[in-house]
């Protein structure tokens, strides 16, 4: 009998496989992306993001409209910014973590972000 749950239980996972690979989607090539107007970024980043990175740290920006950011880091570190919008970027300038500007590009209801690493992230909006 326990054999019988156990071949159950793969066969189940195997039937959820396909959907769980194609609810994912492929990251759009970066390059390829339009620049959006700094209009455009302001508009979309009111409200909070995640991500998570390649190496499975995740982050949660919370942008007020206010320009004013508060970032929290699944590994307990956190920080605070002033933000702002530029032609095809946002720049940040942190309390704590470096300051920076970078590459930012709209697709649908995602917004991406290239590190200087060259990482695509790509931030999905909460509810």
């Amino acid at each position: 009998m326990r054999s019988t749950r156990t071949h159950a239980a793969v066969a189940a996972a195997a039937l959820c496989l396909p959907l769980s690979l194609a609810a994912q989607t492929a990251a759009p090539d970066f390059a390829q992306l339009p620049v959006p107007k700094a209009s455009e970024l302001t508009e979309r980043l009111n409200g909070i993001w995640t991500t998570r990175l390649a190496n499975g740290v995740g982050w949660r920006m919370d942008f007020r409209d206010n320009g004013f950011m508060y970032m929290d880091i699944s590994n307990g570190a956190r920080d605070t910014a002033k933000w702002r919008t530029e032609d095809g970027g946002v720049c940040f300038e942190f309390r704590q973590f470096p300051s920076s500007c970078g590459p930012w590009r709209i697709a649908g209801d995602r917004l991406y972000l290239k590190r200087d690493s060259g990482e695509v992230l790509t931030l999905q909006k909460q509810p």
